[in-house]
């Protein structure tokens, strides 16, 4: 067995060989190396690159409440357990986001108005959640000089593509 750490949120991983994707943040496996290779760059943060950060964080948080939400009116164990999970990625994407600020993790409301009572509409702003992540990291990922911040968009960006294709014809 060997020790996996993933680029991205920086969590362990036990296995033989590196998961599909990391079970904590869903970064794909390029991301999972040998936990003796992981080393974090120093680097200084723009202006910029705080600013888009900040906005990706209300947008990671806002994702995770609306999915905790979702996850409590789902009408089937199916999606109840999709959106559990996609609440939990989108938290660890916060987690990351925290720790490239170096700021205190904020707490992640788990308020039943942030979503409808009815399934469909859940998908359906779940699709629209994805998307607008993707528009908003594609732009993020083309402003960012420092390579550390372009890996975690590129690799944000994937895992938003990923669970879009999670709704894509649901709704």
């Amino acid at each position: 067995m060997k020790v996996f750490k993933c680029k991205i949120c920086q969590e362990g991983y036990l296995g033989d060989a590196p998961p599909t994707h990391c079970p904590f943040c869903g970064a794909h496996q390029q991301y999972m190396i040998e936990a003796e290779e992981f080393e974090l760059p120093i680097y200084t943060l723009t202006d910029v690159s705080r600013q888009n950060l900040e906005e990706a964080l209300d947008l990671e948080l806002g994702n995770a409440e609306f999915y905790f939400c979702a996850a409590a009116m789902a009408d089937n164990v199916a999606d109840a357990t999709m959106f559990k999970r996609l609440a939990k990625v989108e938290s660890e994407h916060a987690s990351t986001i925290v720790k490239e600020l170096k700021k205190q993790s904020p707490d992640i409301s788990r308020d039943r108005d942030m979503c409808s009572n009815m399934n469909r509409d859940n998908l359906m702003e779940s699709n629209q959640r994805e998307t607008n992540a993707i528009v908003h990291y594609t732009r993020f990922l083309g402003e960012a000089t420092e390579e550390r911040i372009k890996e975690i968009f590129t690799s944000i960006i994937e895992i938003e593509k990923d669970h879009l294709s999670l709704t894509d014809g649901r709704f």
